[in-house]
């Protein structure tokens, strides 16, 4: 039932997208995100850069909180009920930039004289997606070639380096030549006296006199996970000088309501890449956050006391946990020994340090110019 509501969705789409692209098309760019942080820097460079490029947003309300904060001529919380606005908007419009999986590309191909740029939300992968999971051994063959046919229709795909390039050409089905070298974007303003800012603000709240922060920022899971069990865990470092900052997902973070002093369960007010500019030790999971936080060079460890179940649903990849250079364990008590040995901390550090200069290509801090000259001042 299901399937066929979303096949009836795409022709209506597919009939509109193909009259609107009989329209001129317009100096218009067109932001299409679910999550926008790796995607805004774009929008506020185009925002001070290019005053006369006009700027429309299409938005998930359930991650983008603040579309405001955009100052986009447009902005519309994306609604299947809406797709003749959505049809017109992509077909009109010059640019498009995307940080998801989009379905109506399945259905719109690319118009001659637009261009359209992933900025996918993530710099690397431990887990398996898109054709490498185990969802995509359930489907049909029918909803395969439409996941292949929205991945060959995403445009550039820009990624920190050649090592993220290889590693997202079989989930995607894609050629290396897609694939443009050109950074993150929203790990900039690391680089620059913006985060000074950020880093104040947070350091004012949670640095304490003799006091390490910990970082616990767990990955989504499609299943009831071990995250409550982790965090009373996690809790009698509290009492061995560590402040605990807990990171949920969104989805998840509502189930939790105990406190503990020194515990924090932190809100999106913040990014976890503001977080991290606090932190002193990552722990996650099977998360993509250490791709970025090795430009700070955070010592990372890997917790996974539900590893068998993952391998499962949704699948990790075969190498894991490389390509990152961090420890592994699914035993708490070896995590705590790790945490508390500087030494273990400071090889860590070092390692993700060198690490950074392998998974990215270009020098890290220069994304968001990198890309605006390449799409709007043709440099490269």
């Amino acid at each position: 039932m299901r399937e066929s509501i979303v096949q009836i969705y795409l022709l209506l789409f597919r009939i509109f997208y193909r009259i609107f692209c009989l329209l001129p098309l317009r100096p218009v760019t067109l932001f299409w995100v679910t999550y926008g942080d790796n995607v805004k820097p774009i929008n506020d460079a185009l925002l001070t850069e290019f005053p006369k490029e006009k700027r429309y947003l299409v938005y998930d309300k359930k991650f983008v909180k603040n579309p405001e904060a955009w100052s986009t001529e447009y902005a519309l919380p994306y609604r299947r009920l809406r797709f003749i606005r959505l049809a017109y908007l992509l077909a009109t419009s010059k640019h498009l930039f995307i940080d998801n999986y989009i379905g109506e590309y399945s259905v719109a191909p690319v118009r001659p004289g637009t261009k359209r740029i992933q900025l996918w939300h993530a710099a690397g992968t431990l887990k398996k997606f898109g054709l490498t999971s185990s969802r995509s051994l359930m489907v049909p063959k029918h909803v395969l070639r439409r996941f292949k046919r929205v991945y060959q229709r995403y445009g550039d795909f820009i990624v920190p380096g050649e090592a993220c390039a290889k590693q997202f050409m079989e989930p995607h089905d894609l050629p290396r030549t897609v694939f443009k070298t050109l950074g993150v974007p929203r790990t900039d303003y690391w680089f620059n006296e913006q985060h000074q800012t950020v880093k104040k603000q947070l350091s004012d709240i949670y640095v304490k006199p003799k006091r390490r922060i910990l970082l616990y920022a767990p990955t989504y899971r499609e299943y009831n996970g071990m995250e409550g069990q982790t965090v009373r865990q996690l809790e009698q470092l509290t009492d061995q000088g560590w402040t605990i900052l807990v990171k949920l997902h969104p989805t998840v973070r509502s189930m939790f309501t105990h406190q503990k002093a020194h515990v924090h369960f932190v809100t999106d007010e913040y990014s976890i890449n503001d977080y991290l500019l606090i932190t002193d030790v990552l722990v996650t999971d099977y998360s993509s956050i250490p791709f970025e936080s090795c430009l700070l060079g955070v010592p990372t460890v890997l917790y996974t006391p539900d590893i068998d179940t993952y391998r499962q649903i949704p699948g990790i990849i075969d190498s894991y946990p490389d390509p990152l250079p961090v420890t592994c364990t699914d035993q708490f008590e070896f995590m705590l020994n790790w945490v508390n040995s500087d030494t273990a901390l400071q090889e860590s550090r070092m390692a993700m340090e060198k690490f950074k200069t392998t998974w990215y290509t270009e020098q890290p801090g220069q994304a968001t110019r990198r890309i605006v000259d390449h799409y709007y001042r043709k440099v490269r």
